[in-house]
């Protein structure tokens, strides 16, 4: 849970998974709903460069280090994302590097990019392992969904 963003600025947004599996968390990128396979990403620093990997078209990204956005995006950034979603655990909404141009959240919401943050990737990213490919929605719009497979907070 980041601490320095009001919940109630953010809205509600739920990650399903094929099997029925439910994450909810806030809503911390463009607002709507996207399907797509679902991949993790372990690098540290890498969140720029994966969301434009030609590799990562249309997936739903889940980073796994604790906290995403911590340098911002720079103008390095690919000029078109071609991820179509992310999961964080943290968002960080003031990054911290002089070469910031502006906020990952900020980049994900202009490159139409739906993201969910307050989700425990661990516990994402555990389910996920051994499995087949696995697609998976992210929504802002409906937040009623039941859960099927067993639900997670995190």
């Amino acid at each position: 849970m980041n601490l320095l963003v009001d919940e109630m600025a953010r809205p509600e947004a739920i990650l399903v998974l094929e099997d029925g599996t439910v994450f909810r968390g806030r809503s911390c990128g463009a607002e709507g709903e996207v399907a797509g396979p679902i991949a993790y990403d372990t690098d540290i620093f890498g969140y720029q460069r994966a969301l434009g990997k030609p590799e990562n078209a249309g997936a739903i990204l889940a980073f796994t280090y604790p906290q995403a956005g911590n340098f911002g995006i720079n103008a390095d950034a690919p000029a078109r994302a071609v991820a179509a979603g992310v999961v964080v655990h943290d968002m960080i909404y003031t990054p911290s590097s002089w070469q910031c141009e502006k906020s990952l959240p900020d980049y994900l919401a202009e490159q139409g990019i739906v993201g969910i943050e307050d989700i425990d990737v661990r516990a994402l990213v555990a389910h996920l392992r051994g499995k087949a490919p696995m697609r998976a929605t992210i929504t802002t719009a409906a937040n009623d969904v039941p859960a099927k497979g067993g639900e997670t907070n995190a």
